[in-house]
């Protein structure tokens, strides 16, 4: 019963995204009768076709997984929790989350070491390069491999449902401006198409111009709870403190929207607009560069943020000995990079 729940879930929204893209596409190419068809059939079937085969490439890609890579592979759960075994040199040279005791990140579920930024899904029990979210209408989460064309589809789909308001919208308005509904009734499939696009339009327009920033910004959502969650615990804990709280920062902005944006989506133009992989640069000459396995990181950033952890962690442990001595409960927040990032 399980194992059908599951095949539900995934089946069941990736079907309905097909069924939603090619009746549309049929009701505008056949119900449309103000628009040469020729220019209905080509807008159509272009939008439909990136649309679907982006669509099919974000579930193939995936988002990547540490368990995809052996190296990574835990020998002895019991050893990772005593701290007896380390992670791969790839990850003690570059990683720069720990877990809140200190300790290399790993997951007890999918017995691996996690890299930075990768986190476990709940829905798909398995944990993700880079993973920004689990998206329910792909079944599959959106991570390092596959958040371009992740992006792209988004774009593709805004495209289609502003073609779909058009081209609907274009013979409803000549149904009612030609008093076409003194002789026939309103085409019901048509005004479904408009309605659809109508919502379609303005939900993914918000969704794509939120992951446009994101990846401007070198973040995924993610990192975004995460870091205003702990930005608001910083803040309650130095009120209690009377210190001024600042800002957290995301370590992993280089700075540059053009440098983020080209970490995910290169640094041609027709690789922004067609659904094709890109290759990641490899500068240091390191096999393991642009598997997102490490990332580069902001130094200036990732100084800061070191230098507040550790000023953060001085004076918990002073406020932790005096309110221990006046028999008063020590404050639960520990700040860790792990936590921040």
């Amino acid at each position: 019963m399980l194992q059908l729940c599951e095949i539900i879930q995934t089946t069941f929204p990736r079907a309905t995204v097909i069924f939603l893209l090619l009746y549309t596409g049929l009701v505008i190419c056949f119900k449309v009768d103000n628009i040469n068809i020729a220019v209905r059939a080509v807008i159509t079937s272009v939008l439909i076709s990136f649309s679907v085969y982006a669509y099919f490439q974000v579930i193939k890609t995936g988002a990547g997984s540490p368990a995809d890579y052996e190296i990574l592979h835990l020998k002895s759960l019991e050893a990772a929790e005593r701290g007896t075994e380390f992670p791969p040199e790839i990850l003690t040279k570059n990683s720069i989350t720990l877990q809140n005791n200190g300790r290399y990140r790993y997951c007890s579920s999918c017995l691996v070491w996690k890299p930075d930024r990768c986190h476990h899904c709940s829905s798909c029990n398995k944990c993700f390069l880079k993973r920004d979210h689990h998206c329910p209408w792909f079944a599959s989460c959106i991570g390092y491999n596959n958040q371009k064309i992740f992006l792209q589809f988004l774009i593709y789909v805004t495209l289609y449902s502003a073609w779909g308001f058009v081209a609907s919208g274009s013979h409803l308005l000549g149904w009612f401006k030609n008093n076409h509904y003194e002789n026939e009734y309103l085409d019901l499939q048509l005004l479904l198409v408009w309605l659809l696009s109508v919502g379609i339009f303005i939900s993914i327009t918000a969704f794509t111009s939120f992951t446009v920033y994101q990846i401007t910004i070198n973040q995924t959502t993610n990192e975004r709870f995460k870091l205003e969650r702990q930005q608001r615990d910083f803040e309650i804990y130095n009120s209690s403190l009377n210190r001024r709280s600042t800002m957290l920062k995301n370590p992993f902005d280089l700075g540059s929207c053009k440098a983020n944006w080209a970490t995910v989506m290169g640094n041609t133009w027709w690789k922004w607009l067609l659904p094709v992989g890109v290759q990641r640069s490899n500068e240091s000459g390191d096999p393991w560069e642009g598997k997102g396995l490490f990332f580069k990181v902001n130094a200036n950033v990732n100084d800061s943020l070191q230098e507040s952890m550790l000023l953060q962690d001085q004076l918990m442990k002073r406020v932790t000995r005096r309110r221990a001595s006046s028999d008063v409960k020590a404050p639960i927040l520990t700040p860790t990079l792990d936590d921040l990032v």
